[in-house]
């Protein structure tokens, strides 16, 4: 047991320490390092070293990629629920005689219906260019033969 010093009282009993059982180091010999590291054995490290690298960049690469399939179902689901809910303001809308209500219907329908073009894919009114395909857009020489 440890004596509890007053304030002011000096003990001169140490207070208990745990003790570290001290493990002798070893010194290696810069002749024994040398030996240890060889040509053949530094290639073969060092191929380790490089595979595991490869490894783990790999494996990073993999966690940052997203994931296309879970992805494009949140997408499909959040479209048929787009789609469902216009349907209800649809049905709604025809049935409100209040022009504040059918004011607020139309906003929330044309803010859905701007989410709904979005998950469709629908580019916006002449924002899309079409393809440049030479043959659908001029038509074929045969097509215009003399009238005799």
């Amino acid at each position: 047991m440890e004596a509890i010093a007053e304030p002011g009282s000096q003990t001169t009993e140490p207070a208990e320490s745990p003790q570290i059982d001290s493990v002798p180091v070893r010194q290696a010999s810069p002749a024994s390092v040398a030996a240890r590291f060889t040509s053949a054995n530094a290639r073969e490290m060092a191929a380790k070293g490089h595979a595991a690298r490869r490894e783990r960049i790999e494996q990073l690469r993999k966690a940052a990629e997203p994931d296309r399939n879970a992805d494009e179902s949140y997408k499909a689901q959040r479209l048929a629920r787009v789609r469902k809910q216009l349907d209800r303001i649809d049905s709604l809308m025809e049935k409100e005689i209040d022009p504040q209500k059918l004011d607020r219907l139309a906003s929330a329908q044309a803010r859905l219906s701007e989410q709904e073009r979005i998950l469709a894919g629908r580019p916006l009114p002449g924002s899309h260019r079409p393809s440049r395909n030479p043959k659908s857009q001029t038509p074929a020489q045969s097509s215009f033969q003399p009238t005799e």
